[in-house]
């Protein structure tokens, strides 16, 4: 091969060759994306084809490189395989999905004119070795991108390899004193070093006790693994009689390491220049992977002529383009004035208008937007500027001084013009503007909420992350100038290095809101979510609001007693652990525990780990102790370990709720998560209140801990019995269930009595619990694997069960059919109201996927269901509560309950209140059941 310079000749200094490890990066990409978020309409997987994608420009970016090539292994075995059998043996088959996109991503090369090369019995190592020596040869600067430390070997003066840390931009660049520094070892004589330890992750078994450490002192000594094997006999102890024992294997391992340098692989180096892209190819490609043009740009940024390509896209890129606003310099006075010339007299007052939703070209140019950047924190609030947007493209950015100075002329300015302001995350919004002491007012819009009812699947934790997801904007942290495609976005600089207001980020930031609007409001129409956003959706955001404000009041002597105890108990638990193992280890490690229970203890496993080992989950470890009992020693360490386990984690639950004690006015304030769970669920952070356990006595006596706050005596619960079943029972239709529920016995002997085909008062508990479990499996979606698992029964009789119960039931089985049916020709599920979650991997070729996709799509429209219900529980609740005047008022909202803080001599009326309002929230053909109770605190108030 002529490995000398092409016509190509740039000066020495200007040339760099980069070569990549192609399936490195695209397992990289594939693991670090989740495919759910990356799947297009027809059921695609694309996570690893966009991952890889915007690696590559982001090392071209960094690197510079004037010459590219990617390597790739090939399907079959290599010249490895008939050296070592076991070579790569132990590793997990690809993802189908992965698998799938690999051709892909090859056509992608393809399009950008970058060459990708193959090699029939090799592997791309040796097709990277062979790319790097060509490089050095041709006089270049030669960078190689591999996750692989066989490639450390290459390194030299010319040579560096680019080996990913945990974050992809954290590219260390390994050179020959790097690798000197980690492994003490000449790169030269790593492949000594790695032949001495071994390769787990390869299958290639090194020698016993050896790591890094020895192998280095060993090589330093003897000068390399020549020098090493012909001084073997001289090397004393355990580890010099391991080596000797393992010499062959060590031979074996440096020629299996050893990569190939000189293949002929029908190109020069000059082939490899960085050319400009087919755009033309990249547009065919884009559009088949539904990728957006930001995400075009992004790309070809990093190639010849990608600065100037155009954006080839029917989308209305002017309408959801991020502009920088025109920030309008006004004094503290002059507000109110600039309100009316940009806002009051542009817009129309009154109620929320629909008129965009009907018409979506309607929405640009029609509504105003308000945006406060802060922190919450322990129902806290911080803002840090408040900006407005006007529809003519006009700001003003507010200091929280200013703010506070004009509170009541924007306090009227949201009551007037709501119907027309757009905010992006309601709940957030009322906090960080009562700071300020601004009322905020029903918007017409919420950016925040609208991204999830359009895809509920995807919940971006910040502005920037759904500014990232729905506009194709990549966001840098980074104070120079940001490029097209890109923007400054960066919470922590909002304040300024001096407490100043960064005015031309804060005005970017709303405009980043205005935007989103215009991006979603089309996809709300579209998809028919506008009306749950605005009678369900922004109505809890209020109430969801209040709730946080007010807090929860808690007894904090009780809860750190409970804290020391429960942290006692799990420091015995853990000594007789210990005593059982015959030494101190750490319980919640699982390698150390499989070292005790597999190799010391020498017990039979349960179910398999992805690396191999056997599984230390509860389940696994209940089913040990059962299967142990005879053994004391056993016997005594699993139950030990299991009360470890539960005591510890009840003393980490109190402790967190500890720690969010608001030291003002002693109340936890949680915040409650709107836009998280894809069912349309809330959920609470800081604490978790969700996490309290209430199956045993110790997790019940931790909401004994909330109490009634100062001036109310008592606490309320309110919850909804058996819901989802009874949304079964009225979507199926199924007259037997729907009996079930108006005979007033108990639901599930009654359901267990027509499922076996005899009385009721001859069910006995067993067939009580396993029809109940199937009952609300399949309101869960649960499988028949899953049913079997938790009944303890095998699969075969979980199916009989499951026959039984449909033959009884037989319009449920034909509703969750005609569920999974339409769901895959739609796409998408929806609720009883219409709440919808699209289920792409109904579509994919991957049969893991596709099940799950399956399960996904019998579970959401129930769960959905309850989800709106209980939503629709609470606006119907609060409003009853409101309208009598009451002073009791809703806390806490967790699973199918509500509870209240009850004021003196209002438990009568608030409990008739409320339960009258949670069970007429809607009508289904059962009565919704609402059990309520009242006690001196939380768990004393459970019925």
């Amino acid at each position: 091969m002529d490995l000398s310079a092409t016509s190509l000749k740039p000066a020495i200094a200007d040339r760099r060759l980069l070569v990549i490890d192609g399936h490195s990066l695209a397992f990289r990409a594939y693991f670090a994306l989740p495919v759910e978020n990356f799947t297009t309409s027809a059921g695609m997987a694309t996570n690893a084809v966009w991952g890889f994608a915007s690696m590559l420009s982001r090392v071209i970016l960094d690197e510079h490189p004037t010459h590219i090539a990617v390597a790739f292994d090939v399907k079959g075995g290599t010249f490895r395989n008939e050296l070592l059998p076991q070579y790569k043996g132990t590793r997990d088959a690809a993802p189908e999905d992965l698998l799938t996109q690999l051709p892909v991503i090859q056509r992608l090369l393809d399009a950008l004119g970058v060459t990708y090369i193959e090699k029939p019995g090799f592997e791309g190592d040796d097709v990277i070795a062979t790319l790097a020596t060509m490089g050095e040869q041709a006089g270049f600067d030669t960078l190689v991108l591999s996750g692989d430390r066989d490639a450390f070997q290459l390194i030299d003066d010319k040579i560096t390899v680019l080996y990913p840390g945990h974050h992809f931009k954290d590219l260390k660049h390994m050179t020959p004193q790097a690798v000197e520094d980690k492994y003490k070892v000449p790169p030269q004589r790593y492949p000594d070093l790695a032949a001495l330890r071994g390769e787990t992750a390869d299958n290639i078994p090194g020698v016993p006790g050896v790591g890094d450490g020895f192998a280095a002192k060993w090589i330093n000594q003897f000068g390399s693994l020549d020098g090493i094997i012909e001084h073997a006999d001289e090397i004393g102890g355990k580890k010099g009689e391991a080596l000797r024992e393992n010499i062959e294997q060590v031979k074996l391992n440096r020629r299996v390491n050893a990569l190939v340098r000189d293949l002929d692989l029908n190109a020069q180096v000059g082939d490899l220049v960085l050319a400009e892209p087919d755009l033309s190819a990249v547009d065919k490609l884009f559009a088949e992977l539904e990728f957006g043009p930001r995400t075009k740009q992004r790309l070809l940024k990093a190639f010849p002529g990608g600065e100037s390509s155009r954006i080839t896209t029917e989308e209305p890129e002017s309408e959801c383009a991020i502009e920088d606003p025109t920030i309008d310099d006004i004094d503290t006075d002059g507000f109110e004035g600039w309100a009316a010339r940009h806002i009051v007299e542009v817009l129309p007052a009154g109620e929320v208008h629909v008129d965009s939703l009907d018409d979506p070209s309607r929405t640009v140019n029609a509504f105003w937007t308000i945006h406060v950047e802060g922190t919450i924190l322990h129902g806290e609030s911080t803002p840090w500027s408040l900006s407005v947007l006007a529809p003519d493209r006009h700001a003003v950015v507010l200091s929280p001084a200013q703010a506070r100075e004009q509170s009541a002329v924007i306090s009227r300015l949201l009551a007037s013009h709501a119907g027309t302001c757009a905010m992006h995350g309601y709940k957030e919004q009322i906090h960080l503007l009562a700071a300020l002491g601004i009322e905020a007012a029903h918007p017409w819009f919420d950016t925040q909420l609208a991204g999830y009812l359009v895809e509920s699947d995807y919940h971006p934790d910040s502005l920037d992350a759904a500014v990232s997801h729905f506009l194709d904007v990549q966001v840098e942290s980074r104070k120079d100038q940001p490029s097209q495609g890109e923007l400054l976005l960066d919470g922590d600089q909002a304040q300024g290095d001096a407490g100043e207001i960064d005015e031309v980020l804060a005005a970017r930031r709303v405009a980043c809101v205005s935007a989103l609007v215009c991006k979603l409001v089309p996809m709300m129409s579209q998809r028919r979510q506008y009306e749950l956003m605005h009678t369900v959706e922004i109505p809890v955001s209020e109430i969801l609001a209040a709730m946080e404000l007010r807090g929860a009041a808690v007894d904090q002597s009780r809860l750190v007693d409970m804290r020391d105890r429960f942290a006692a108990e799990a420091r015995e638990a853990q000594e007789q652990a210990w005593d059982a193992a015959n030494k101190r280890i750490n319980l919640q490690s699982p390698k150390q525990l499989q070292t005790v229970l597999f190799d010391d203890m020498q017990l039979r496993g349960t179910r398999k780990t992805k690396s191999g080992g056997y599984t230390t989950d509860a389940s696994a470890l209940q089913e040990m102790a059962i299967r142990n009992v005879n053994n004391e020693r056993a016997s005594m360490f699993l139950v030990s370990l299991l009360r470890f386990r539960e005591t510890n984690k009840l003393k980490q639950i109190v402790q967190s709720l500890l720690d969010e004690v608001n030291g003002n006015d002693g109340r936890i304030h949680t915040t409650f998560e709107q836009t998280v769970a894809a069912t349309g669920r809330l959920s609470s952070v800081a604490p978790n209140l969700q996490n309290i356990p209430n199956r045993n006595v110790a997790g019940r006596e931790i909401r004994g801990a909330f109490v009634p706050g100062e001036g109310y005596v008592s606490l309320m619960s309110c919850d909804y019995s058996q819901v989802e079943l009874r949304i079964m029972a009225h979507c199926s239709g199924d007259e037997s269930l729907i009996e079930a529920f108006r005979s007033g016995a108990d639901f599930h002997r009654y359901v267990a009595s027509l499922v076996y085909g005899i009385p009721v008062d001859d069910i006995t508990a067993d067939q009580r619990s396993h029809v109940k479990a199937m009952s609300y499996g399949l309101a869960y979606g649960l499988s028949t694997y899953g049913l079997a698992q938790q009944l303890k029964i095998s699969p075969a009789e979980a199916d009989v069960l499951k026959d039984k119960y449909f033959a009884t039931f037989g319009k449920v089985h034909e509703y969750l059919e005609t569920l999974v049916s339409e769901a895959r020709e739609k796409g998408y599920t929806e609720t009883m109201f219409g709440r919808r979650r699209y289920f792409p991997g109904l579509r994919s070729t991957n049969r893991r996927v596709r099940d799950a996709a399956e399960r996904g799509a019998l579970n959401a429209p129930i769960q959905g269901t309850a989800a709106d219900i209980m939503k629709l529980a609470m606006i119907k609740a609060d409003g009853a509560l409101r309208e009598a005047g009451v002073r009791s008022r809703i806390i806490l909202q967790i699973h199918d309950e509500l509870v209240l803080e009850v004021a003196g001599g209002e438990a009568e009326r608030v409990t008739d209140l409320v339960s009258r309002a949670m069970e007429t929230a809607v009508h289904l053909d059962v009565p919704l059941d609402v059990s309520t109770g009242i006690g001196d605190d939380w768990q004393l108030a459970a019925h």
